[in-house]
């Protein structure tokens, strides 16, 4: 009988500690983003914040298409609490209700922001914490004459090494854009892309393949099927890494300039936290490391201003691989959402049947 009292007594005196250690499990951050250079923003975002704030981040990981579907069809049921998101796709997901009003006063880092990166999409949907620039790379080890304009993607010499993204992907309906610019010498995008539309024919016939995802562009050089595309400017230290002689091109008709947004879902209730996260990624610091690692090209002017005028070698070689500077800053042309949107179905469609002819 006194062993059992004893044991109970001992089992009374462990019980507070579980329920402490219960009460001590961190908070959760669930964050939708892609699914590529993990292991670097694990390191310069996610394991910092989590030990600054005590929480841990959980991510769930794919492309736009994939993600803004999954976010749609769970609407109020969703567990996300922060999205990542390039441009066009932020705006369908606050089309369709599935974001809430960023508070800018809750942003400690907000005002050192560019003017375009504080509220891309307008409604304060989203924060640009990053910039792509929409370029072109070739090889210039097989390509005599030099790339200087989106033309390009129809000369003859290239015929058979070309490849361009799909019309549903981020830049798909950039290409179109861009090469109408190109054929028609207009200053100014045309959303009709009439001159386009003709020359897609001739596209087709010079192009390998199609691509959806960077990876695949990737690919493609390193097996030496592409010797020329249009690439967005994260990709690059993936394309410098197949060894390949490459060269990056800012087109004479200029290069679109493509917002990565992040945004707090509309199903959450972690609102204090999904600003923290926010502002932790537009902070100098994450910035920084971000850029001179090649993973996203800052929208936080400090930094910017320091890897333009950096004398140190690491530095300068990221501002010259990443949309950096102010002479290409000024440059980006930003596509209208609402444009795109309306055209779209017709679009892929289009497109769709003149690369399957």
């Amino acid at each position: 009988m006194r062993k059992s009292l004893w044991v109970v007594l001992a089992l009374m005196l462990l019980l507070p500690v579980i329920v402490v250690v219960a009460q001590d499990e961190p908070e959760t951050l669930v964050v939708s983003t892609f699914g590529f250079n993990l292991d670097v923003i694990e390191e310069n975002v996610t394991q910092p914040f989590e030990e600054a704030f005590g929480v841990d981040v959980i991510y769930d990981t794919g492309n736009n298409s994939d993600r803004f579907a999954k976010l749609e069809s769970l609407g109020d049921e969703s567990e996300i609490d922060v999205v990542h998101f390039a441009g066009a796709f932020t705006f369908r997901a606050k089309e369709a209700g599935l974001l809430q009003e960023i508070d800018p006063e809750m942003l400690e880092n907000y005002d050192d922001l560019f003017d375009w990166a504080q509220d891309p999409l307008g409604d304060n949907a989203g924060i640009a914490y990053a910039i792509n620039s929409y370029l072109l790379i070739y090889r210039s080890d097989l390509v005599e004459e030099p790339i200087t304009s989106w033309a390009d993607l129809l000369r003859d010499d290239v015929a058979g090494f070309v490849t361009i993204p799909q019309m549903t992907t981020t830049f798909g309906p950039a290409t179109l854009l861009m090469l109408d610019k190109a054929l028609s010498g207009s200053d100014d995008i045309n959303y009709d892309a009439d001159m386009a539309w003709e020359a897609l024919p001739d596209l087709a016939d010079n192009i390998v393949t199609s691509y959806i995802r960077s990876s695949e562009l990737t690919t493609l050089v390193q097996q030496e099927e592409v010797w020329l595309a249009p690439y967005a400017s994260f990709a690059i230290g993936n394309l410098l890494g197949t060894g390949h002689p490459l060269t990056a091109v800012v087109p004479e008709e200029g290069v679109v300039g493509g917002p990565i947004v992040v945004s707090i879902t509309a199903a959450t209730e972690k609102v204090e936290l999904a600003h923290a996260y926010i502002d932790w990624l537009i902070s100098y610091e994450v910035q920084m490391a971000e850029a001179v690692d090649l993973i996203d090209s800052p929208t936080n002017m400090v930094v910017q201003a320091d890897l333009a005028a950096a004398e140190d070698d690491e530095m300068a070689d990221a501002c010259a691989l990443l949309t950096c500077g102010a002479d290409l800053l000024d440059s980006l042309i930003f596509i209208d959402n609402a444009e795109i949107e309306d055209r779209l179905d017709d679009w892929i469609e289009r497109w769709n049947e003149a690369l399957l002819q």
